[in-house]
């Protein structure tokens, strides 16, 4: 009995491990992003056409589109941008090119909770609150 309990704790904690992992990323849904960070209070747009130009200058290809959202409420404060790629291999080539882009927009936010990951499709970076919020 000793045995199974432990074997049923150990798999929870790797169900829980997961859940976690996958619960991290902002929505893989454009439009699902663009209205989470909306209800949460955030000025946010999605670009299809400035941001993924200028991406395209610096060699990076297959952008389908761009979100981003800030909230500039006291003691709320967010920050979060997402370039969804056409596919998985279009996104794992970008992501040393979309890594210096991020730094380089984001200069200020060294010092905060500021971060840039990769999930599938999709690159994203900006502050765990406004990550968060756009789940």
């Amino acid at each position: 009995m000793k045995k199974f309990a432990k074997i049923m704790a150990l798999m929870l904690v790797v169900a829980m491990g997961v859940a976690m992992l996958v619960a991290c990323a902002p929505a893989s849904n454009p439009e699902k992003a663009l209205s989470a960070l909306k209800e949460n209070g955030y000025s946010a747009a999605k670009d299809t056409r400035i941001i993924p130009a200028a991406l395209m200058v610096l060699g990076v290809k297959g952008v389908d589109c761009v979100v981003s959202g800030s909230n500039g409420t006291e003691g709320k404060e967010g920050h979060v941008t997402i370039v969804y790629f056409t596919s998985k291999d279009a996104a794992d080539s970008a992501w040393e090119s979309v890594q210096k882009y991020a730094k380089s927009e984001d200069k200020e936010s060294k010092d905060s909770d500021w971060e840039i990951k990769k999930s599938g499709k999709m690159i994203y970076w900006g502050d765990s609150n406004g990550i968060k919020s756009a789940r």
